[in-house]
Parts: structure tokens; sequence; C-alpha cells
């Protein structure tokens, strides 16, 4: 493996370092405005995912993601390359088992949200093999 995973504790630094890929995020789904520090620091106190993990290669910090209880992973890395995403899937594979299927709310199996503007990551995904299952749009 090329990548190191560092669960979120959380420590201070991690809170940093959080909020450092938060600042340098290209796509969001969910929000459009950044916290302020002491926002995003409760957010990441209040420990929202399953499980939550900062990526590293070679000692330097390249991204983050999350296991969220509706079985989504949340993905932001700095470089969208095959062999990123395709380790970082396995990572979560091995680590984790999704939670099982509840009819209209969650799927039984891991899937990723990507935002319709990140084409590395989509067409990453393609490469890979992974099947489109949903588009959604504001309303």
């Amino acid at each position: 493996m090329t990548l190191d995973f560092e669960k979120i504790v959380p420590t201070s630094k991690q809170v940093s370092d959080l909020y450092k890929i938060l600042l340098d995020r290209k796509y969001s789904i969910s929000h459009t405005d950044i916290p302020s520090l002491n926002e995003h620091n409760r957010f990441v106190l209040s420990h929202p995912y399953v499980a939550w993990y900062l990526i590293y290669k070679s000692g330097s910090l390249v991204g983050s993601l999350y296991v969220h209880s509706d079985n989504s992973i949340g993905l932001n890395v700095n470089q969208s390359t095959k062999e990123y995403v395709s380790e970082i899937i396995s990572f979560v594979k091995a680590n984790h088992k999704p939670l099982p299927s509840v009819k209209s709310v969650r799927r039984g199996e891991f899937f990723i949200n990507v935002s319709s503007n990140n084409g590395d990551l989509i067409k990453r995904l393609q490469q890979l093999g992974k099947d489109e299952i949903q588009r959604s749009f504001v309303v």
C-alpha cells in the first residue's frame, strides 16, 4: 500500500488538518459556505461518522475519508488517481462492513457520493468499473 490512514480521534492536530483539507477542497456536496474554525471544531468533536480518517502518502497529508451511517463514503483527496481511489475503496472494504440494508433508508453496500463537477473522480470510478446508481438535484 502506498497510502496510510490515521483514524480521527480527534486530536487538535487532526482538527487543524481536517480544516486545511476543507479550505483546499475543490468540490462540495453538503455545503457551500466554509464554517468558521470554531464551527468546524465543534463538528469534528461531535464525531458524526461511523469512521473518519486522514490520508497520508509518504508522510504528507493528501486527503480524508469518512464512512457515514447510510453506508456512503465521503472522499476528499488532492489527487483522484485511479490508484488512490482503488486503494481507498480497498481500505474501507477491508476494515469496515456496510450496515445492513433498510428498505427506503439505506443501501446494504458502500457507495460514494461525487460532486457532478468532479470529473476526475467520476472518471476514476468508471475506470475501476464502479456503477453509477443515482443522480441528485437541488430543488
